[in-house]
């Protein structure tokens, strides 16, 4: 059963998707088999890897509509795309937004709808990466329940750390409310960072101080840069798009480290 990871923060502009497309990537180019879940109903995984959402016949809000109607025949591949970087991705579009309503009117389970669809298909590979979208409700609800970690990509700034504890929060309402007891925080990235800075320095200190006795705080932070900016536009990962630049050579050293703590 392959591990299933969660890349949330209730902050948007953090630098999540790209964390989670860079993570999959890296770990795909040493021979892992990863999906990606593109959990947010921008988009945003979908296009940074060169898909239109408006123009794909199925997404994760199918996927879900079908479960939602126990219907379990699905197809290990139902939907997935085999994307020329190495990972797999279940993409997402608007249609998801409407996923909300349809997953409130479930009676019964209705956090678990996601986890029933993984227990199905994560044999096929070695990690899951699920991409959240930038708020805490039914549907990054559903995330948590059926992951069994979370990544949290935090920028290097004082408004970003400060908002660590509602999700911190959300997180442990989940394991001690029974949702999923298995739930644990794989670590905290800084990203967007400037690192010569003081205020980076400090912010660095402040997180480590705060939860570094409780959370792994990784030693790699991701620096800020034109580059990773400009990737997701191209439909392209940090590795095809500047793959001799600064962000590649850092989320490459993260991939490294995260493999080697897991």
């Amino acid at each position: 059963m392959g591990r299933i990871i969660a890349i949330a923060n209730q902050k948007g502009g953090v630098g999540k998707t790209t964390t989670c497309i860079s993570l999959g990537v890296g770990l795909a180019r040493k021979k892992k088999r990863v999906l990606l879940i593109d959990f947010d109903p921008q988009g945003n995984s979908t296009q940074s890897l060169g898909y239109n959402p408006d123009m794909l016949e199925v997404t994760v809000s199918d996927v879900l509509d079908r479960v939602i109607e126990k219907d379990y025949t699905i197809a290990n591949d139902y939907g997935i795309i085999h994307s020329q970087e190495g990972i797999d991705i279940l993409p997402a579009n608007i249609e998801l937004a409407t996923m909300e309503m349809k997953l409130l009117a479930v009676y019964i389970g209705r956090e678990k709808i996601l986890d029933k669809y993984i227990q199905m298909i994560s044999d096929n590979y070695d990690y899951i990466l699920l991409d959240c979208k930038p708020s805490l409700d039914i549907i990054t609800l559903n995330a948590l329940t059926a992951a069994d970690s979370v990544l949290i990509p935090v920028q290097a700034q004082f408004y970003s750390v400060k908002g660590l504890e509602q999700l911190l929060n959300t997180i442990n309402q989940v394991v001690t409310g029974g949702l999923n007891t298995r739930l644990t925080i794989e670590g905290i990235l800084l990203t967007l960072a400037n690192p010569q800075t003081n205020n980076f320095k400090e912010i660095k200190k402040v997180v480590e101080g705060a939860y570094g006795q409780h959370i792994n705080v990784y030693h790699t932070h991701i620096p800020r840069a034109v580059t990773a900016e400009e990737a997701p536009a191209s439909g392209k990962s940090i590795y095809l798009y500047d793959g001799t630049g600064k962000v590649a050579a850092a989320y490459e050293q993260f991939t490294q480290e995260f493999i080697k703590e897991a």
